[in-house]
């Protein structure tokens, strides 16, 4: 089955091959071009092309499968019929010779008469019988039934004549036949039968009939018969070194379903043909030889080839004919197409008088609605046109209007810049000035003041100090607006700063009864940065947990190290910050109540320039909060890495 399978699929291969080379033709010189040119008359024409060109194979391979196994169907049922009639001749061939044997050893005690007789001589030759001989037990000649002159008359060797006595033997009284065996130079079957006196009658069988027999079945080129021995061993062959050799051919598959008495068909390959087979056989029942009746497969698909090649030219022909179809259908779609694309282009290049107004007669409504439309958008597309030139000119004017304004406005922002540093810087001195003078009358270090005066002393020391924080706040703003701030960065220990800055603003706390909590500061926590910057961060972090508290809380200030990086946690147990505010905490002069009737001071500075000052040390300034609950704002900075 293999060897038919391989054949099969050579001969599909050939057939197929012209349908191979279109389609590689076709996808390698046109294909690809079509696939990038994109265009609707060639892409039509190619997919028409494929989808019809499927049907039209599928046709072929059907006539070819089908054309290929209506012969196979032929051998199955034919070359069997010849292999069961050859071996019902055989048979009665067999029979025939066998009823003779009997009649020449068993009829009668003179046997000199038989001997003598003539047509018993004759009846010899008729059945290729060379002699009838009877021996005892010491193989001594007992006696003795002479053929005609044309066979020869000696004895077999001892080899053969013990291997004529086994085959006898063990047939039990009935008639045997050997296998074939060489004697005096060619091939001999041997008949024999162990008579009831004990001693041997065999007569010597040339096989001059069968391959007579054998001959007459031929058929194609090489469509022959084959008869084996119940050993697998060649009678009769069309070659005539096996036949002459009586080959072994056992080890051939369909040999061996023979000799084990199996009937049907086989593929196979035969080493004296040198081709894949296909062979009907059977067996003959009187003596268990095989008979089979081969044929190259090749042969039959030679006798398919011409209904292959009928259908390979219709086959070309409907792809023609497909092909002129498609090419018409697809040159007939794409007209109205390039018609309207003309339009486009013209459209493009600012020709707005060119309107799809000739379509061909066969064109599809879809399409003249499509170009209806299309003529539309351009008188539309026309209009709009002239509105915007005129839009654009006007747009232009005012355009410039708008570069003097912003260059008016840039000039202001510089001007209010620079107004506010020098305005700070100016303010800074005598404002250091007052505030140490106050302080130190508030000190009472130069002598003690009336109470009413005391008070109005210790209140000139907070607006000072208010007025301190809001110019510090704007020179920072300053130096952010124009990137003058400078940094001194360096390795700096985080728990350390925290501490520093905590008892810096305990003052500011019990001011507004708020007492801090610091934890987590056991912990290495170098990270890169200015000290002063994060020391301003922490401190506006801290003032302003303060400052929103409710009285006689706390504020948890907690340092926490992950793996690359340190936040610090600042929670209050305050007001909140409500969610509508969120996009505006972080904003420059930025409060959440920014009413003239705020309880609660600040210029809005605060957090905008810390966000800044965290951003320039990579790091991130966030919050979460809940209303009436409290806030808490998250500093987050890398660890410092060498």
């Amino acid at each position: 089955m293999q060897a038919y399978g391989r054949k099969k699929d050579q001969t599909a291969h050939q057939r197929t091959n012209v349908f191979r080379r279109i389609y590689h033709f076709v996808s390698a010189t046109y294909l690809k071009k079509l696939i990038v040119t994109v265009k609707l008359q060639y892409l039509t024409f190619v997919m028409m092309l494929i989808l019809s060109i499927g049907p039209i194979i599928g046709f072929y391979k059907w006539v070819e499968q089908s054309s290929y196994n209506k012969e196979i169907a032929y051998v199955d049922e034919n070359h069997l019929i010849i292999a069961k009639n050859l071996s019902a001749a055989l048979s009665r061939y067999i029979t025939d010779m066998k009823s003779f044997f009997t009649l020449a050893v068993n009829d009668g005690n003179d046997v000199n008469h038989l001997h003598s007789s003539h047509n018993l001589q004759v009846a010899l030759a008729n059945f290729n019988l060379c002699y009838i001989s009877i021996l005892n037990g010491n193989n001594e000649t007992v006696s003795r039934i002479e053929g005609d002159n044309s066979h020869k008359r000696d004895m077999p060797n001892k080899e053969v004549l013990d291997y004529i006595r086994q085959t006898a033997i063990a047939a039990n009284g009935e008639i045997a036949v050997t296998g074939i065996r060489n004697h005096i130079g060619s091939p001999h079957l041997f008949v024999a039968q162990i008579l009831p006196s004990g001693d041997l009658a065999f007569a010597p069988w040339s096989p001059t009939y069968i391959v007579k027999l054998q001959k007459s079945i031929a058929f194609g080129e090489r469509g022959h018969s084959m008869v084996v021995d119940h050993d697998g061993r060649v009678i009769a062959h069309p070659n005539a070194k096996w036949q002459a050799i009586s080959k072994d051919a056992s080890k051939l598959s369909v040999v061996q379903a023979m000799i084990t008495q199996n009937t049907g068909v086989m593929q196979f390959y035969s080493p004296p043909m040198q081709a894949d087979m296909i062979a009907g056989y059977t067996f003959v029942p009187e003596t268990g030889w095989g008979v089979m009746v081969p044929q190259p497969i090749s042969e039959l698909a030679d006798r398919a080839k011409d209904v292959e090649s009928v259908a390979a030219i219709i086959a070309l022909i409907g792809i023609l004919f497909v092909g002129l179809l498609s090419w018409w259908f697809s040159t007939l779609l794409s007209r109205p197409f390039s018609a309207i694309v003309g339009s486009a282009e013209a459209v493009s290049l600012g020709d707005f008088d060119t309107p799809v107004d000739k379509l061909p007669v066969i064109t599809p409504i879809e399409i003249k609605l499509m170009a209806k439309a299309f003529n539309k958008m351009v008188d539309e597309l026309k209009e709009k046109t002239y509105s915007l030139q005129q839009a654009l000119v006007n747009a232009e004017e005012i355009s410039q209007e708008r570069a003097e304004l912003l260059k008016l406005a840039n000039e202001a922002n510089v001007m209010k810049s620079q107004f506010v540093s020098i305005v700070s810087h100016e303010l800074r001195t005598p404002l250091t000035s007052i505030k140490g003078s106050l302080e130190l009358l508030n000190s009472e270090c130069l002598g003690a003041l009336p109470t009413k005066s005391k008070s109005l002393v210790e209140i000139s020391v907070k607006n000072c100090a208010r007025l301190s924080i809001l110019i510090n706040d704007l020179l920072d703003i300053g130096m952010l607006d124009d990137g003058t701030m400078r940094y001194d960065m360096g390795k700096q220990d985080l728990a350390s700063l925290l501490a520093e800055t905590l008892e810096a603003s305990q003052s500011y706390g019990d001011l507004h009864g708020v007492t801090y909590k610091l934890s987590g500061i056991d912990q290495q926590s170098f990270v890169k940065g200015d000290r002063s910057r994060l020391f301003q961060v922490m401190l506006n972090l801290l003032s302003n947990a303060a400052k929103f508290s409710k009285p006689e809380s706390n504020v948890e200030v907690e340092l926490v190290i992950d793996k690359s990086n340190a936040r610090v946690l600042v929670t209050d147990h305050g007001v909140g910050i409500p969610e509508t505010a969120r996009k505006k905490v972080f904003g420059k002069f930025s409060q959440v109540d920014a009413s003239n009737q705020r309880s609660i001071g600040g210029s809005g500075l605060g957090l905008f320039i810390s966000k800044m000052i965290t951003e320039k040390h990579s790091g991130t300034l966030n919050y979460t909060s809940e209303v009436n609950v409290g806030t808490t704002f998250e500093l987050t900075l890398p660890l410092y890495s060498d």
